[in-house]
């Protein structure tokens, strides 16, 4: 309720935006550097290829997959909260001739499904999970935007990432979403509870990968 009220306060169509461009521009850097092909083969092969699919690159940052996807054949919508990623994700789609195959869109990460207006053959939500306003709204956002028979692959921190490295107030909050599911602000998820929520959802496939010592990640198909 709390993470809700503010976004009624902070609209980012309105030309609000939470990420710092300096810190934008240091994040994006690294991201770009980092892209695992390793990840995009196996989601290709799991989902039967790219070419020609509706894909939801939501919480996109700056841009590395989308433009990934759609070098791959996709036809990408990049949904994001931030304007200073999409400005750099723009660029980065004409520096590499795919801009005409990606759609860039803002706003809240919980709104895609109203500003969207349609579904997807498949969703892409990684390391941004702890931005959704609650995390079982969120799930139902993201069942929400994959289409009947369409894939989804979500990758978030779970909360013992970092536990030891931060303050008491974000500790509190933590502790308060671990434990009672209430959210202020944007602390993780506990570890388990990805799948545990996702579960609960009509699926005629999953996959859930527990191999990162501080990740949780599920691949799902949509009954």
């Amino acid at each position: 309720m709390i993470n809700w009220l503010h976004a009624r306060w902070y609209r980012p169509e309105t030309g609000w935006d939470p990420v710092p461009s300096k810190h934008a521009v240091k994040y994006a850097d690294g991201e770009w550097k980092a892209i695992n092909e390793g990840l995009l083969d196996e989601l290709e092969a799991r989902a039967g290829g790219f070419a020609g699919k509706h894909l939801l690159d939501l919480g996109g940052g700056p841009g590395q997959y989308a433009v990934a996807f759609a070098r791959r054949g996709a036809e990408v919508t990049w949904f994001d909260v931030s304007a200073i990623y999409r400005a750099i994700s723009e660029r980065k789609a004409a520096e590499q001739g795919v801009a005409d195959r990606i759609r860039f869109s803002i706003g809240y990460l919980d709104d895609a499904p109203r500003i969207l207006g349609q579904q997807f053959d498949i969703v892409f939500n990684r390391i941004c999970w702890n931005y959704g306003f609650s995390d079982r709204r969120f799930a139902d956002v993201i069942y929400r935007l994959v289409a009947p028979g369409g894939y989804a692959y979500v990758d978030t921190n779970h909360s013992a990432f970092q536990r030891d490295e931060i303050g008491w107030s974000t500790r509190v909050r933590t502790w308060l979403n671990d434990r009672l599911w209430i959210k202020i602000g944007h602390p993780y998820p506990p570890h388990g509870r990805l799948a545990g929520m996702f579960l609960h959802y009509p699926l005629r496939l999953v996959v859930i990968d527990y191999r990162s010592l501080f990740n949780d990640r599920i691949f799902f198909q949509k009954v």
